[in-house]
């Protein structure tokens, strides 16, 4: 069996289509009038803002960001741009967060650098490059520094995709934030003039995290196996000892395709695995399919097939394409995310081939796997020949409002 690995800083570039409004299922609504800033606020002490021509004009000695009052959370966004001559960087923030004189989320980049970056998904003020355009030169070329340059962005759930110019250079799963707000930037150089224009959305509503296990029931789910599951004060506690050769499983009700899921933990004793895609046997160890790992140890957010390849891959697998003072600032993250008897948050978004795993806000794995099961039931382990004490808070599973 085949699984490709896809590094973080990969993406399948498409060709856009032209796609008109109603192929995105709604009609574009304009969130600039060409006359007025009405509707966008600024957020800093700092900064010019004015329209002319039926374009917005940034100016300013510093950076800083113009953003609109209201908070979108999915949605279709379009929009054009054109960059001032000599040195000069701007952007999109997606799902902006703002403080008094902060602005800070996510950010699709407009980077004429010599690195080419424009299209990339940049975490401002928190965790910085999440996927710079390392080695992907269809993407690096689309943007045009002496021309207009149309940006478009599309965000469900914890998906974003953007594009340049028609040519796809970003498809991230990220969970941090679901909603926010839209902005435009100046990065500061002293007068430089960046104008933006034909600002437009489709809103399509906001994905919610919604409890399948909120530990107030085990209604939905059945424990298998070794090892006692019971609820105290609201958390759900698994134990087993090491005498128990038997794994333990608690296992839901339902199966499930394509999610994306949330569970909130605290691991004092042994390691675990929150499986999906899983179908319950009678084996020893009680399941087979997909588990991503739980352990105190750098493993954690690992893909582990049991009952069929063992180590699908281990966290970090993209880690290699970081420069090294990246490395440094990600390895003191990843060491704080797998503390013994700390609460942690593992996400898995699994889209049809393409599974990502987050431990806390840190990227764990992102592949394609082609050859993996497309659905079954999802499980937290008891792994059987150890001390076993872990504790759930909460399942979560991300929906559409309103469903």
């Amino acid at each position: 069996m085949r699984c490709e690995v896809v590094f973080v800083f990969l993406v399948t570039f498409l060709v856009s289509t032209g796609l008109k409004a109603q192929d995105d299922g709604g009609d574009f609504v304009s969130i600039f009038d060409g006359q007025t800033i009405a509707g966008w606020h600024n957020p800093y002490d700092w900064g010019d803002v004015s329209v002319k021509d039926g374009e917005i004009h940034l100016v300013a000695q510093k950076k800083f960001f113009l953003m609109t009052d209201r908070v979108f959370g999915d949605y279709v966004f379009e929009g054009e741009m054109h960059l001032p001559e000599g040195p000069a960087n701007s952007g999109f923030m997606v799902r902006g967060q703002e403080e008094k004189n902060r602005v800070y989320g996510y950010q699709c980049e407009v980077d004429p650098s010599d690195r080419k970056w424009s299209g990339g998904l940049y975490d401002e003020g928190r965790r910085q490059w999440l996927n710079p355009l390392t080695d992907q030169p269809e993407a690096q070329a689309a943007l045009q520094k002496a021309d207009w340059n149309k940006y478009r962005v599309v965000c469900e759930g914890d998906h974003l995709q953007f594009w340049v110019n028609g040519i796809q250079t970003t498809d991230y799963y990220d969970p941090v934030d679901l909603t926010g707000r839209i902005g435009i930037q100046h990065h500061g150089e002293k007068d430089q003039l960046y104008r933006f224009r034909n600002l437009r959305v489709i809103d399509r509503g906001r994905h919610v995290w919604k409890p399948i296990f909120d530990g107030s029931t085990m209604e939905g789910w059945k424990s298998t196996g070794g090892g006692k599951w019971e609820l105290v004060d609201g958390v759900l506690v698994g134990t087993s000892a090491k005498s128990e050769p038997q794994h333990g499983l608690f296992v839901s009700d339902e199966s499930y395709g394509d999610f994306t899921a949330k569970i909130t933990f605290r691991l004092t004793e042994g390691n675990s695995g929150f499986y999906f895609r899983s179908e319950p046997n009678e084996s020893g160890v009680g399941i087979a399919g997909i588990q991503a790992e739980l352990e105190n140890s750098e493993m954690i957010g690992g893909l582990y097939e049991t009952g069929g390849r063992a180590w699908i891959v281990k966290p970090l697998h993209y880690f290699t394409t970081f420069s090294g003072d990246r490395q440094a600032g990600r390895k003191k993250q990843w060491e704080n995310a797998h503390q013994a008897g700390k609460w942690s948050t593992l996400v898995v978004s699994a889209h049809g081939d393409r599974i990502v795993t987050h431990v806390g806000d840190i990227l764990a794995c992102d592949i394609v796997d082609p050859t993996g099961r497309k659905e079954g039931k999802l499980a937290v382990q008891l792994h059987g020949g150890q001390e076993m004490k872990i504790e759930v808070k909460s399942i979560e599973m991300l929906q559409k409002d309103g469903y």
